[in-house]
Protein backbone atom coordinates (compact mmCIF):
# COMPACT_ATOMS: atom_id res chain seq x y z
CA UNK A 1 0.00 0.00 0.00
CA UNK A 2 2.81 2.17 0.77
CA UNK A 3 4.47 1.84 -2.20
CA UNK A 4 1.09 2.45 -4.24
CA UNK A 5 0.62 5.59 -2.76
CA UNK A 6 4.11 6.80 -3.24
CA UNK A 7 3.92 5.99 -6.77
CA UNK A 8 0.80 7.59 -7.04
CA UNK A 9 2.65 11.12 -5.49
CA UNK A 10 5.49 10.01 -7.89
CA UNK A 11 3.06 10.36 -10.60
CA UNK A 12 1.35 13.28 -9.72
CA UNK A 13 4.17 15.22 -8.92
CA UNK A 14 5.69 14.74 -12.25
CA UNK A 15 2.29 15.40 -13.99
CA UNK A 16 2.28 18.89 -12.20
CA UNK A 17 6.03 19.40 -13.17
CA UNK A 18 5.42 18.49 -16.85
CA UNK A 19 2.12 20.70 -17.61
CA UNK A 20 3.38 23.78 -15.35
CA UNK A 21 7.08 23.55 -17.41
CA UNK A 22 5.54 22.89 -20.87
CA UNK A 23 3.17 25.73 -20.39
CA UNK A 24 6.75 27.58 -19.55
CA UNK A 25 7.29 26.89 -23.21
CA UNK A 26 4.58 26.69 -24.83
CA UNK A 27 3.30 30.46 -23.43
CA UNK A 28 5.95 32.53 -21.48
CA UNK A 29 5.85 36.09 -20.56
CA UNK A 30 5.68 38.64 -23.04
CA UNK A 31 8.53 41.77 -23.12
CA UNK A 32 7.13 44.80 -24.14
CA UNK A 33 8.24 46.33 -27.05
CA UNK A 34 10.57 48.86 -26.20
CA UNK A 35 11.45 50.77 -29.67
CA UNK A 36 10.04 51.14 -33.13
CA UNK A 37 11.59 52.33 -36.37
CA UNK A 38 11.02 55.94 -35.31
CA UNK A 39 12.89 55.35 -32.92
CA UNK A 40 15.91 55.51 -35.79
CA UNK A 41 13.69 58.49 -37.78
CA UNK A 42 12.77 55.58 -40.38
CA UNK A 43 9.51 55.37 -41.91
CA UNK A 44 7.23 52.39 -41.59
CA UNK A 45 4.05 51.23 -41.47
CA UNK A 46 2.36 49.08 -39.46
CA UNK A 47 1.53 45.51 -40.61
CA UNK A 48 -1.20 42.98 -39.80
CA UNK A 49 -1.52 39.54 -41.20
CA UNK A 50 -2.77 36.24 -39.79
CA UNK A 51 -0.92 32.94 -39.46
CA UNK A 52 -2.86 29.54 -41.38
CA UNK A 53 -4.78 29.04 -38.07
CA UNK A 54 -6.19 32.60 -37.19
CA UNK A 55 -3.62 34.00 -34.90
CA UNK A 56 -3.03 37.58 -35.29
CA UNK A 57 0.53 38.75 -36.27
CA UNK A 58 1.91 42.02 -35.84
CA UNK A 59 4.72 43.63 -37.92
CA UNK A 60 6.34 46.56 -39.57
CA UNK A 61 7.62 47.19 -42.68
CA UNK A 62 10.22 49.71 -43.29
CA UNK A 63 11.52 51.13 -46.64
CA UNK A 64 14.91 51.41 -48.07
CA UNK A 65 16.38 54.35 -48.22
CA UNK A 66 15.17 54.82 -52.11
CA UNK A 67 13.95 52.17 -53.72
CA UNK A 68 15.21 48.45 -54.09
CA UNK A 69 13.30 45.11 -54.63
CA UNK A 70 15.59 43.36 -51.93
CA UNK A 71 13.34 42.98 -48.78
CA UNK A 72 15.24 41.21 -45.63
CA UNK A 73 12.71 39.79 -43.27
CA UNK A 74 14.47 39.99 -39.41
CA UNK A 75 12.99 36.77 -36.42
CA UNK A 76 13.17 37.62 -33.52
CA UNK A 77 14.39 34.45 -30.67
CA UNK A 78 12.02 32.58 -28.25
CA UNK A 79 10.73 35.46 -25.18
CA UNK A 80 12.05 38.75 -27.40
CA UNK A 81 10.70 40.40 -29.61
CA UNK A 82 10.67 42.89 -33.56
CA UNK A 83 11.76 45.57 -30.79
CA UNK A 84 14.69 43.52 -29.61
CA UNK A 85 15.75 42.51 -32.85
CA UNK A 86 15.65 46.25 -34.62
CA UNK A 87 17.41 47.37 -32.36
CA UNK A 88 20.70 45.20 -33.65
CA UNK A 89 19.74 44.86 -37.19
CA UNK A 90 18.36 48.29 -38.37
CA UNK A 91 21.51 49.29 -39.67
CA UNK A 92 20.69 47.26 -42.52
CA UNK A 93 18.46 49.72 -43.98
CA UNK A 94 21.12 52.54 -44.42
CA UNK A 95 24.09 50.29 -44.80
CA UNK A 96 22.95 48.02 -47.59
CA UNK A 97 20.05 50.67 -48.52
CA UNK A 98 17.28 47.39 -48.18
CA UNK A 99 13.75 47.02 -46.79
CA UNK A 100 13.33 45.34 -43.96
CA UNK A 101 10.24 43.41 -42.67
CA UNK A 102 9.78 42.88 -38.89
CA UNK A 103 7.17 40.68 -36.87
CA UNK A 104 6.19 39.51 -33.85
CA UNK A 105 6.22 35.71 -33.82
CA UNK A 106 2.81 34.23 -31.78
CA UNK A 107 2.48 34.57 -27.98
CA UNK A 108 5.58 37.19 -28.59
CA UNK A 109 5.27 41.14 -28.92
CA UNK A 110 2.32 42.56 -29.45
CA UNK A 111 0.70 39.43 -31.76
CA UNK A 112 -1.93 37.10 -30.96
CA UNK A 113 -2.07 34.65 -28.26
CA UNK A 114 -1.23 30.81 -29.77
CA UNK A 115 1.10 27.87 -28.50
CA UNK A 116 4.52 28.74 -28.97
CA UNK A 117 6.61 25.34 -30.57
CA UNK A 118 9.77 26.39 -30.92
CA UNK A 119 9.49 25.32 -34.36
CA UNK A 120 6.18 23.97 -36.35
CA UNK A 121 3.70 27.09 -35.19
CA UNK A 122 6.61 29.80 -35.94
CA UNK A 123 7.54 28.04 -39.51
CA UNK A 124 3.55 28.30 -40.35
CA UNK A 125 4.02 32.23 -38.81
CA UNK A 126 7.04 33.08 -40.61
CA UNK A 127 5.46 31.33 -44.31
CA UNK A 128 2.49 33.60 -43.69
CA UNK A 129 4.69 36.48 -43.17
CA UNK A 130 6.64 35.92 -46.37
CA UNK A 131 3.34 35.63 -48.35
CA UNK A 132 1.87 38.86 -46.66
CA UNK A 133 4.73 40.56 -47.58
CA UNK A 134 4.59 39.53 -51.46
CA UNK A 135 0.71 40.53 -51.75
CA UNK A 136 1.29 44.01 -49.79
CA UNK A 137 4.82 45.04 -50.92
CA UNK A 138 5.69 42.95 -54.31
CA UNK A 139 7.52 45.39 -55.69
CA UNK A 140 9.72 45.79 -53.00
CA UNK A 141 10.09 41.75 -52.16
CA UNK A 142 10.89 40.44 -55.36
CA UNK A 143 14.18 39.50 -53.56
CA UNK A 144 14.07 38.33 -50.40
CA UNK A 145 16.42 37.26 -48.00
CA UNK A 146 16.24 35.93 -43.77
CA UNK A 147 17.84 36.83 -41.13
CA UNK A 148 16.87 35.37 -37.68
CA UNK A 149 18.05 34.92 -34.27
CA UNK A 150 18.19 31.61 -31.68
CA UNK A 151 14.59 29.99 -32.25
CA UNK A 152 14.25 32.47 -35.10
CA UNK A 153 17.32 31.80 -36.98
CA UNK A 154 16.14 27.89 -36.56
CA UNK A 155 13.21 28.70 -38.02
CA UNK A 156 14.27 30.62 -41.06
CA UNK A 157 16.75 28.27 -41.72
CA UNK A 158 13.72 25.02 -42.17
CA UNK A 159 11.83 27.90 -43.91
CA UNK A 160 14.90 28.85 -46.28
CA UNK A 161 15.48 24.79 -47.13
CA UNK A 162 11.48 24.56 -48.32
CA UNK A 163 11.17 28.25 -49.97
CA UNK A 164 13.65 28.61 -52.91
CA UNK A 165 12.58 31.83 -53.20
CA UNK A 166 14.07 32.69 -50.69
CA UNK A 167 17.32 33.64 -51.56
CA UNK A 168 19.66 34.03 -49.23
CA UNK A 169 19.82 32.92 -44.74
CA UNK A 170 21.84 34.41 -41.81
CA UNK A 171 20.92 32.97 -39.13
CA UNK A 172 22.25 33.79 -35.17
CA UNK A 173 22.86 30.82 -32.55
CA UNK A 174 20.59 28.72 -34.16
CA UNK A 175 19.51 25.60 -32.24
CA UNK A 176 19.74 22.57 -34.30
CA UNK A 177 16.95 20.79 -32.64
CA UNK A 178 14.38 22.24 -30.09
CA UNK A 179 14.26 19.47 -28.02
CA UNK A 180 18.31 19.65 -26.74
CA UNK A 181 17.67 23.52 -26.82
CA UNK A 182 14.68 22.94 -24.20
CA UNK A 183 16.89 20.47 -22.05
CA UNK A 184 19.77 22.60 -22.38
CA UNK A 185 17.77 25.85 -21.00
CA UNK A 186 16.03 23.46 -18.08
CA UNK A 187 19.74 23.37 -17.07
CA UNK A 188 21.31 26.35 -17.36
CA UNK A 189 18.03 28.15 -15.16
CA UNK A 190 16.14 25.97 -13.56
CA UNK A 191 18.84 23.40 -12.32
CA UNK A 192 16.35 21.02 -13.96
CA UNK A 193 18.34 17.03 -15.14
CA UNK A 194 17.67 15.84 -18.25
CA UNK A 195 15.11 13.46 -17.30
CA UNK A 196 12.98 16.78 -15.77
CA UNK A 197 13.69 18.53 -19.20
CA UNK A 198 12.25 14.95 -21.32
CA UNK A 199 9.24 15.08 -19.06
CA UNK A 200 8.56 18.55 -20.03
CA UNK A 201 8.92 17.87 -23.80
CA UNK A 202 6.68 14.64 -23.61
CA UNK A 203 4.26 17.32 -22.31
CA UNK A 204 4.85 19.42 -24.99
CA UNK A 205 4.56 17.16 -27.69
CA UNK A 206 1.11 16.59 -26.23
CA UNK A 207 -0.17 19.36 -26.04
CA UNK A 208 1.12 20.42 -29.14
CA UNK A 209 -0.09 17.73 -31.30
CA UNK A 210 3.30 16.96 -33.10
CA UNK A 211 6.91 16.37 -31.87
CA UNK A 212 9.42 19.99 -32.34
CA UNK A 213 12.16 17.95 -33.35
CA UNK A 214 10.37 17.25 -36.43
CA UNK A 215 10.77 20.50 -37.55
CA UNK A 216 14.69 20.19 -36.94
CA UNK A 217 16.69 22.36 -39.04
CA UNK A 218 20.17 19.76 -38.94
CA UNK A 219 17.63 18.26 -40.90
CA UNK A 220 17.01 19.74 -43.95
CA UNK A 221 19.72 22.68 -43.88
CA UNK A 222 21.33 20.66 -47.03
CA UNK A 223 18.53 21.83 -49.22
CA UNK A 224 19.40 25.52 -48.80
CA UNK A 225 22.27 25.04 -51.56
CA UNK A 226 22.98 26.93 -53.84
CA UNK A 227 22.09 29.69 -51.91
CA UNK A 228 24.25 31.30 -49.69
CA UNK A 229 24.50 30.49 -45.66
CA UNK A 230 26.15 32.35 -43.21
CA UNK A 231 26.10 31.09 -39.54
CA UNK A 232 26.78 33.35 -36.73
CA UNK A 233 27.71 32.31 -32.94
CA UNK A 234 29.56 33.36 -29.75
CA UNK A 235 31.82 31.04 -28.32
CA UNK A 236 30.75 31.39 -24.59
CA UNK A 237 27.04 31.00 -25.76
CA UNK A 238 25.84 28.40 -22.78
CA UNK A 239 22.15 28.25 -24.64
CA UNK A 240 23.35 27.71 -28.12
CA UNK A 241 26.79 26.65 -27.35
CA UNK A 242 29.27 26.83 -31.07
CA UNK A 243 28.80 22.67 -31.30
CA UNK A 244 25.63 23.51 -32.38
CA UNK A 245 26.52 25.62 -34.59
CA UNK A 246 29.17 23.51 -35.93
CA UNK A 247 26.65 20.77 -36.52
CA UNK A 248 24.56 22.68 -38.78
CA UNK A 249 27.85 23.66 -40.34
CA UNK A 250 28.93 20.23 -41.27
CA UNK A 251 25.12 19.07 -42.50
CA UNK A 252 25.18 22.06 -44.47
CA UNK A 253 26.50 22.46 -47.85
CA UNK A 254 28.42 25.33 -49.84
CA UNK A 255 27.89 28.09 -50.23
CA UNK A 256 28.14 28.26 -46.34
CA UNK A 257 30.30 30.11 -43.80
CA UNK A 258 30.32 30.10 -39.70
CA UNK A 259 31.86 33.33 -37.71
CA UNK A 260 32.36 32.80 -34.20
CA UNK A 261 32.73 36.19 -32.12
CA UNK A 262 35.15 35.43 -28.84
CA UNK A 263 33.56 36.79 -25.74
CA UNK A 264 29.98 36.40 -26.81
CA UNK A 265 27.29 35.12 -25.24
CA UNK A 266 23.96 34.15 -26.03
CA UNK A 267 22.24 37.41 -28.11
CA UNK A 268 25.39 39.39 -27.43
CA UNK A 269 26.98 39.36 -31.04
CA UNK A 270 25.43 42.90 -32.02
CA UNK A 271 27.22 44.69 -28.96
CA UNK A 272 30.47 43.23 -28.60
CA UNK A 273 30.87 42.52 -32.40
CA UNK A 274 30.30 46.34 -33.10
CA UNK A 275 31.51 47.56 -36.02
CA UNK A 276 32.78 43.91 -37.39
CA UNK A 277 29.38 42.02 -36.87
CA UNK A 278 27.20 45.44 -38.53
CA UNK A 279 30.21 44.44 -41.58
CA UNK A 280 30.11 41.03 -41.57
CA UNK A 281 26.62 40.78 -41.99
CA UNK A 282 26.58 43.83 -44.38
CA UNK A 283 28.99 42.36 -46.67
CA UNK A 284 27.13 38.42 -46.29
CA UNK A 285 23.71 40.47 -47.89
CA UNK A 286 25.73 42.63 -50.26
CA UNK A 287 27.59 39.66 -51.70
CA UNK A 288 24.33 37.84 -52.12
CA UNK A 289 22.06 40.37 -53.86
CA UNK A 290 24.89 42.54 -55.53
CA UNK A 291 23.48 42.25 -58.64
CA UNK A 292 20.91 44.96 -59.38
CA UNK A 293 21.58 47.12 -55.76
Amino acid sequence: MIFLVAAVIVVLLGAAWGWRSSSWVLAGEREPLTTTPRTFGFPFTDETFSSSDGTLLKGWFVPAVSFNDVTLVICHGWGANRSNILERTHFLRTRGNYNLFYFDFRNHGTSGEGKTSLSGNEIDDLEMALAHLRTTHPAESVRVGLYGMSMGGAVALWVAAHKTDVAAVAAESPYSAAGEAVIRYGRLFYRAPRWMSLVTLAFVRARLGFDPDDFAPVRVIDKISSRPLFLLQGDRDARTPPSEGQQLLDAAREPKSLWTLPGADHGELAERGGKEYQDRLSAFYDGAFRQGL
